[in-house]
């Protein structure tokens, strides 16, 4: 649902027809193509000289390997747990930032210098501070998620040309949102760890609930006149939501 999770994972000028979110670099410096896949994130390297008819087949050719590599990554990420200590990785809004636990700083966690600071009682006990730890990170979390979801809603119902009756922050186990027909919207907050790019179509596809209560063709057609690359981003939170935890 690290977490590398680039806003950028789409190159436009090399869209790739796939299941799965692809970031494509061309350059000089290659003759042959290479695919790495980190944690969730395909990418492709490719010489400039190769057309996209050629990466495409390419693609083509590498996804059962890719698939399987997806899934052992997706498999791994559930069975990893995070630790509340010093160097361990949360991610927000697409980007990684490691933990910094200190004795001088506020006992609210604070985003300073690239890193995630927390004051923490050096006296509290391991399961304690544990306990401290993780309810400071979600309190920062679901502030930051109200704030961005908040704005994100408003600038898109805008565009969309709908007014939500409310917005307001859940902890779903198995969905990233949700639309009644009176028009209240709600998120899971833990969607805010994604990328830019991933919130807005989650925005996107509860807020088109209002225009269609519904999954019709019809409905989906609204989604993508506002995110063109909307299945792209639903392929992406089926491989990469299990990692949208702390």
């Amino acid at each position: 649902m690290n977490l590398n999770l680039n806003l950028n994972i789409f190159n436009r000028s090399d869209d790739v027809d796939s299941e799965f979110p692809v970031e494509v670099k061309r350059t000089n410096r290659r003759k042959t193509a290479s695919i790495k896949i980190e944690e969730g994130k395909v990418q492709v390297i490719i010489p400039k000289t190769l057309s996209k008819k050629g990466l495409q087949k390419l693609i083509q050719k590498k996804t059962p390997w890719i698939r399987r590599k997806l899934k052992d990554q997706s498999e791994y990420a559930l069975a990893k747990q995070k630790e509340y200590v010093s160097g361990e990785s949360f991610a927000y809004l697409g980007k990684n930032y490691r933990l910094k636990l200190t004795q001088n700083d506020s006992d609210a966690v604070k985003l300073k210098g690239g890193r995630l600071v927390l004051g923490v009682d050096e006296d509290l006990s391991e399961t304690d501070r544990e306990v401290f730890v993780k309810g400071a990170l979600e309190k920062w979390y679901l502030s930051h998620a109200e704030d961005r979801l908040r704005e994100k809603t408003a600038r898109y119902a805008k565009i969309i040309g709908v007014k939500p009756s409310s917005v307001t922050l859940k902890s779903y186990k198995s969905r990233w949102g949700s639309c009644s027909s009176k028009g209240d919207i709600s998120y899971n907050w833990k969607i805010i760890m994604a990328p830019h790019h991933i919130v807005d179509y989650v925005v996107v596809h509860e807020l088109s609930h209002m225009i269609q209560l519904n999954h019709s063709p019809a409905y989906w057609r609204s989604v993508e006149r506002f995110i063109p690359d909307y299945q792209q981003c639903r392929k992406w939170l089926k491989v990469n939501g299990v990692r949208l935890e702390l």
